[in-house]
């Protein structure tokens, strides 16, 4: 991973990626927050897990989920219900208006609700299992790597810093389980799954 900074102005390349981006800043409130960065981490991770792998994968399909996979924890998304739920919703609201292929739309709804899911889920298509394994990754900076070497993720930390993410997630899980307790459980465990 080079070293260099990398934001998510510089891998946004279409109108729905242009979107997603727009719709997590406005949830979240701010531009490059730590939530930004997360997705922007997780993005580059399933990459390189597909590269590794000689997999072929939607690019937009996982820029779009990677930056919008937690936006439910947010005010703005949230429904209070499971906020992986509530952010595939936010996500399609997001997404239909680019009139994306029923199968695309899926994998990409899928890849939000599903982030967290205890078991593989390559029988969704591989974006659905490689963010489910990335954001694993990022979460366990790194303690969990499916492979990945650390000096890789080393990097992508320095080029896409890990500042602030882990008081962030603190900050909006606390919310969640002040305002809807009974959710959180259910983000493993999501209805006809």
């Amino acid at each position: 991973m080079r070293a260099a900074a990398l934001g998510a102005d510089d891998l946004v390349s279409t109108p729905s990626e242009r979107a997603c981006l727009d719709a997590l800043r406005d949830a979240a409130g701010e531009r490059d927050g730590p939530m930004e960065r997360h997705g922007i981490r997780v993005f580059v991770i399933v990459e390189r897990l597909a590269r590794d792998g000689g997999l072929e994968l939607d690019r937009e399909v996982l820029l779009c989920a990677s930056l919008l996979h937690d936006v439910g924890l947010y005010p703005r998304a949230s429904e209070g219900g499971a906020y992986v739920t509530d952010g595939r919703h936010y996500a399609a609201g997001v997404l239909t208006p680019g009139r994306w292929s029923g199968d695309r739309l899926e994998r990409c709804l899928d890849a939000i609700e599903l982030h967290h899911e205890l078991r593989p889920q390559w029988e969704r298509g591989a974006e659905v299992e490689l963010h489910r394994r990335a954001d694993l990754v990022e979460v366990s900076a790194g303690l969990v790597r499916f492979g990945l070497r650390g000096g890789w993720l080393r990097g992508l930390f320095r080029a896409v810093p890990r500042t602030g993410f882990y008081p962030e997630i603190a900050r909006l899980l606390g919310r969640a389980l002040r305002e809807r307790p009974a959710s959180l459980p259910r983000i493993f465990m999501v209805a006809g799954a």
